[in-house]
């Protein structure tokens, strides 16, 4: 059919020895779509990158990738506790570890990935993880990762999503999915906000982070109220204080002394004590009715009437004092949701 459409358009001879050039060019390189048939592309280039933490980087963890079907892939975590690893040619889901670096001895965290996308690793996902596989993470991933992985569907990963929103009992947890959600592991952040309180509430009240995996990979995730009030209550105070430079220098209004102070708020929220926070370079109250009056203003950087971060409810100023370098403040924290209670809440404040 070609050689009668050449032949109506005309070709002279110029024209049919181009054709032959060609043809004969396609054929030196192996013919035409009977040789394109019998080759395979290169597989799409893909990765896996996230962030590792624990509310605090991971600095110098050492990072295991084992894809469904494949080989133990690795990589090093940043200063920000960031890694990436090439799984290009692999297959999901894919089971993911770290250990090591700024780790303590003997500890690792897991995270499964189900799309090549943002992966954490944080004890969040490793609840997840625990959930998900109805196992402790540490004898799911084994030696060399886990030979299943390729069993692991993501509506056991939404499930255990929902177990650990419900059992950690954090509204802000329903904002974010922590395995797939970009974060910096730094104060402020929603995520590592999260993280910190979890540390805080542990340490609280004495117990072992294995403890709550194991109750993490029951089929129902279930925690005691005492310890969803003092992670509300960690989070409460992280979230309301927080750490890091704040507060001004005594520059703007008001009628603070000259000079600057470094902050140091103590908070005991229902008979928990939570870690001292510090606020630095902020201006020192001269009287009793500055420091109350700046404690009761929701825009203040020290102000404690805001409505209680990841719930719904109010913090409520019972009494007020101020003398020297030390303020102290009485509340009554107030819950509605996700729970219902009522904490009373001590303050003090010590400038220096």
């Amino acid at each position: 059919m070609q050689q009668g459409v050449l032949k109506k358009k005309g070709w002279g001879p110029l024209g049919r020895v181009l054709v032959l050039a060609a043809a004969t060019g396609l054929a030196a390189c192996g013919g035409g779509s009977d040789g394109d048939a019998g080759s395979t592309p290169a597989p799409a280039a893909t990765s896996l990158a996230g962030t590792a933490a624990v509310g605090a980087p991971i600095v110098g963890g050492t990072v295991q990738v084992r894809c469904s079907g494949g080989n133990v892939l690795e990589s090093v975590t940043s200063a920000t506790g960031a890694w990436q690893v090439d799984t290009t040619g692999q297959s999901l889901p894919c089971a993911v570890r770290v250990s090591g670096g700024s780790l303590a001895a003997g500890q690792a965290l897991h995270s499964v990935a189900l799309s090549f996308d943002t992966t954490n690793i944080t004890p969040l996902t490793d609840l997840i993880v625990a959930n998900a596989t109805g196992k402790l993470p540490s004898a799911w991933w084994g030696s060399t990762g886990p030979t299943d992985v390729g069993t692991i569907a993501s509506a056991q990963v939404d499930k255990a999503l929902a177990s650990l929103r419900a059992a950690l009992g954090l509204t802000v947890l329903q904002t974010f999915d922590p395995r797939t959600v970009a974060f910096s592991a730094a104060p402020k952040d929603k995520v590592d906000d999260v993280l910190e309180a979890l540390q805080q509430a542990l340490a609280a009240l004495g117990m072992d982070y294995v403890a709550l995996v194991s109750a993490a990979s029951n089929t129902t995730f279930t925690l005691s109220d005492g310890f969803r009030i003092a992670l509300g209550n960690a989070h409460t105070t992280i979230t309301v204080g927080g750490t890091g430079g704040g507060g001004g220098t005594g520059n703007g209004g008001g009628s603070g002394t000259g000079g600057t102070y470094t902050l140091t708020l103590n908070v005991n929220a229902g008979g928990v004590v939570a870690p001292p926070v510090t606020i630095t370079n902020v201006p020192k109250p001269s009287t009793q009715a500055e420091f109350c009056s700046e404690i009761t203003n929701p825009s203040s950087g020290i102000g404690l009437t805001q409505a209680v971060p990841g719930g719904s409810g109010t913090l409520t100023i019972n009494s007020c004092a101020f003398s020297g370098n030390t303020g102290s403040v009485s509340a009554t924290l107030t819950i509605t949701s996700p729970v219902a209670m009522t904490v009373p809440y001590t303050v003090t404040y010590t400038y220096n």
